[in-house]
């Protein structure tokens, strides 16, 4: 099954590589496979890099562009691959405009994790627990201390850094989260960091380019949204945060005496 399903995402990317019209500008030159896999090391050459390419294949291409994107996006999520996915996250902001950028975001991110989800539901059940006990234990009791309130467990997971959210899509399947709740709750949760990576785009894209984009007015726009979404979930999470790093912390003190 394993085989399978990676057999089937690299031939739904490459046919779509296949079909969209081919990456034959100048600017694209640089661009290579690592430029994905740099995550925050140097973060802004890998993105000036890829905002030229995207820009002149976006200006050809208008809608190609959001397939090849999207497609690109959620092949990333659905292996699983920590780190890929900071990049272009970031070119999205600096490629369209902001609500498309943070729909596309949010989609793909759904997607790609309950693409992972199905992975681990199906193949990587034992493998999941066994190969990181720790990072299951923080998902199950994050998960548990909100009691059957799953659906604001699920947004308070896709906001906070408390488990990476490649664990959560992967994970979920085993502390019993349904896959109606891990997508549509995940969805609402993606929002916040879409809103954050749409506003480092923005920035980026007036440094690196003459595009006449106001650095100041994204910031408090995209800022100010992003605060209130994000001001409930923090304001309720923050405590429960807290709460739930102390008792894992308390536990594992008492498993080392």
């Amino acid at each position: 099954p394993t085989v399978r399903y990676f057999s089937l995402l690299g031939s739904i990317t490459l046919l779509t590589m296949y079909l969209v019209p081919p990456i034959n500008q100048s600017e694209c030159d640089e661009v290579s496979y690592k430029i994905f896999f740099s995550g925050s090391k140097n973060l802004k050459a890998a993105t000036s890099t890829l905002l030229s390419c995207g820009e002149a294949y976006k200006f050809q291409n208008p809608v190609s562009a959001i397939v090849l994107y999207s497609v690109l996006y959620t092949a990333f999520l659905a292996a699983s691959i920590p780190g890929c996915t900071t990049v272009l996250s970031i070119l999205a902001g600096a490629m369209w405009n902001p609500i498309v950028a943070i729909l596309l975001i949010v989609i793909n991110s759904s997607f790609g994790g309950m693409c992972a989800y199905v992975l681990s539901q199906l193949v990587l059940k034992d493998t999941v627990v066994k190969r990181f006990p720790r990072l299951f234990n923080k998902l199950r009791k994050s998960i548990d201390s909100f009691g059957s309130n799953i659906w604001f467990a699920m947004i308070f997971l896709r906001v906070t850094p408390l488990v990476p959210n490649w664990f959560v899509s992967l994970g979920s399947p085993m502390v019993g989260m349904p896959i109606n709740v891990f997508f549509f709750g995940g969805m609402l949760g993606f929002v916040p960091a879409g809103i954050f990576h749409c506003l480092n785009g923005r920035a980026l894209k007036s440094l690196v380019t003459d595009s006449g984009v106001d650095p100041f007015t994204s910031f408090f726009t995209l800022f100010g949204l992003q605060f209130v979404v994000l001001l409930p979930l923090w304001l309720c999470g923050k405590k429960k945060s807290r709460e739930l790093e102390a008792k894992i912390s308390k536990e594992e003190k008492k498993k080392g005496d």
